[in-house]
């Protein structure tokens, strides 16, 4: 399970999710202005199933005001009881992180797509989609040697690198690129502006 690995999730629960309330948090003014509207401490599940997680978990509730220019399409709530177009709902949201404030839950989620294109980037451009190490040094190495290499590509060219270019940098590491070789990529994206 993710909490005994000592790892943090935030995820969006169905409307029908069965809880039980241990503790209501009081929200604070910026937990309000947030859209916030209940943050609770609860055991997930019903009766029956409550030692698939033994672990208390965190609910926030969230309004979400939509955009009336841009309707939503038509959708069955997850009771599949009704079926709404409305742009304003609220949602629920769980999480492990018991300590932190109830915003920053919900800003977490609301980035969520900032950090998954992120890790596309980082695995599709920078080529980092195979981790060369087990351990976390190794792990935090390869990070900062491609994040290095992608931002000295930007430095140098004033574009953002390319996954070939990234792959030529690679094959000219490992010496199966000479130095012209690699200029050819770098210069093509200094031309293209």
């Amino acid at each position: 399970m993710i909490i005994d690995t000592r790892s943090a999730f935030v995820i969006r629960l169905r409307d029908n999710a069965a809880y039980s309330i241990l503790e209501e948090k009081p929200l604070t003014e910026n937990d309000r202005k947030s859209g916030i509207q209940k943050d609770f401490i609860v055991t997930l599940g019903c009766d029956s199933k409550k030692d698939g997680c033994p672990h208390p978990l965190r609910i926030i509730q969230v309004f979400h005001q939509g955009d009336e220019t841009k309707r939503r399409p038509s959708r069955v709530s997850s009771k599949k009881t009704f079926r709404t177009r409305e742009v304003d709902y609220t949602f629920l949201l769980a999480t492990n992180l018991l300590n932190l404030p109830a915003e920053t839950i919900a800003l977490l989620f609301s980035l969520r797509w900032q950090i998954e294109l992120f890790f596309r980037w980082f695995k599709c451009v920078l080529g980092c989609n195979h981790l060369v190490a087990l351990s976390e040094n190794g792990l935090t190495i390869q990070i900062y040697c491609a994040l290095i290499a992608s931002m000295l590509i930007t430095l140098w060219t004033g574009r953002k690198p390319t996954k070939r270019t990234l792959e030529m940098i690679t094959l000219h590491f490992m010496g199966w690129a000479s130095d012209e070789e690699l200029e050819r990529p770098i210069e093509k994206l200094k031309i293209n502006d």
